[in-house]
């Protein structure tokens, strides 16, 4: 039996375990996460870490008598085993639920769908892997760096089910090489590879491209003043600031609790520039429709068209809570599989379209300054460059800005790459995570950096 389906029917036996035990008056929904994965650590080009992680984890929320409350265990595949982890936790949540207040707004699953997912991918060969990913990264070793990343690949599964009758399986398989080149005076160049179809020769290819930027890091680094510059924001900058959209962000529960820093938007006080669409779009594949209670949401759901608000997220707690029209959101209300729209400059022109200012490769430690007025602020990394007249000159030492969003997406908003990458979560710290970004880059006219 394949890993993947090996997963669905732990999932299923789980399932029906669990919702054949309920009694009168009680309600469940079941979340399923799992992996069957190799991983690869490498540093100076060499291996560190070879090894695979199977799981498979089961997390519970509970509804009995106005009360809410969940826990989880993890699945061996051994049903039996499974049976009595599943009995045993039903059983504490039940004994646990007599002694909790009333929710005033919960809300019990409610949905009946169900949906099936499955994408194959084609991952290196597991014998060669160790040669087919650090091979090519040879070149990066001549050059003098310190090539160092991880590289996971294999099947990522999700399923979420309910006593109401949904019950939805997603898997994929996947892979994802995170790697950095660090030179010896601490510059670096960071990048990553990730799909579903392996390419030995895209990846050399990738790996090739980054030489000249590596040289170019080599050179003595500029310092610049605080200041105003143009700057050319890569899909991988403009990816670091797609949380913002989440974190107290287009969410119904923070507008309507004042926690939103994007309330002036919503009422039509304030405008982003025409060139910047936002949207919710599970039509990449990277992340399943489904929500912890088996709500299924538009394939496709518009946040910011235009500029101007088109959406925000609703889970059904805030539709019962504020009145507001659920699009089945998970309880947290953030944003999932973010799709920031193209744009029409010919991103072969960046450095010439700079002409004098930065290139911003990536951005680190990014934070609300002040979300009243979008404000944010955090600090450049990595291969970021000095431009002039449309030719790399050095390496900068590290800027920090502070920005608002409104000025930097707004007025300032120059021009939108007609290029876009998919930018993939690679966090493996519990369990390999799912989902990404598709971003394009980004053409500032004037960005504010104050140390």
């Amino acid at each position: 039996m394949s890993a993947k389906k090996d997963m669905e029917a732990r999932f299923g036996r789980a399932c029906d375990a669990l919702f054949g035990a309920l009694k009168g008056g009680e309600a469940l929904a079941v979340e399923f996460e799992g992996e069957d994965s190799t991983f690869l650590r490498f540093n100076r080009g060499k291996v560190r870490q070879l090894g695979s992680v199977e799981r498979a984890d089961l997390t519970l929320r509970f509804y009995a008598n106005g009360r809410t409350l969940g826990s989880g265990t993890g699945l061996t595949g051994d049903a039996d085993s499974d049976a009595k982890a599943c009995a045993a936790l039903l059983a504490r949540l039940r004994g646990l639920a007599a002694g909790l207040p009333e929710d005033p707004f919960q809300v019990l699953p409610a949905a009946t769908g169900s949906s099936r997912e499955e994408f194959s991918g084609r991952m290196p060969d597991g014998a060669r892997l160790v040669e087919e990913v650090l091979e090519p990264g040879d070149a990066i070793g001549r050059a003098g760096a310190d090539f160092v990343g991880l590289h996971a690949q294999g099947p990522v599964c999700r399923g979420a089910a309910a006593s109401s009758g949904a019950r939805h399986w997603f898997a994929t398989e996947i892979f994802a090489a995170d790697w950095s080149a660090y030179l010896p005076n601490g510059k670096a160049v960071k990048s990553c590879y990730a799909g579903r179809e392996w390419d030995g020769a895209e990846w050399r290819r990738r790996l090739a491209a980054e030489l000249p930027r590596l040289e170019a890091l080599n050179r003595p680094e500029r310092i610049l003043p605080p200041g105003e510059y143009r700057v050319w924001l890569a899909p991988d900058a403009v990816d670091a600031f797609v949380p913002f959209f989440s974190r107290m962000g287009l969410s119904e529960r923070a507008y309507r609790e004042g926690s939103s820093a994007w309330t002036a938007l919503r009422d039509g006080r304030k405008k982003l520039s025409p060139k910047f669409s936002l949207a919710q779009d599970f039509s990449l594949g990277a992340e399943p429709r489904f929500n912890e209670s088996g709500e299924l949401a538009p394939e496709r759901l518009p946040l910011v068209e235009g500029g101007a608000f088109a959406n925000a997220i609703v889970s059904s707690r805030s539709e019962k809570q504020y009145g507001a029209v659920s699009n089945a959101a998970p309880e947290w209300e953030g944003v999932r599989s973010p799709s920031v729209a193209s744009g029409d400059f010919d991103d072969a022109k960046v450095l010439e379209s700079i002409g004098t200012g930065l290139y911003v490769s990536n951005l680190h430690y990014l934070n609300w300054s002040d979300f009243d007025s979008a404000r944010v602020t955090g600090m450049t990394r990595f291969a970021c460059v000095w431009v002039e007249d449309g030719k790399i000159v050095a390496p900068i030492k590290d800027l920090r800005f502070d920005e608002s969003l409104y000025r930097l997406w707004g007025d300032k908003l120059e021009a939108v790459g007609s290029r876009r990458a998919f930018v993939a979560e690679t966090g493996s710290y519990v369990i390999r995570n799912l989902g990404g970004s598709l971003v394009p880059g980004m053409l500032i006219d004037g960005m504010t950096f104050t140390l």
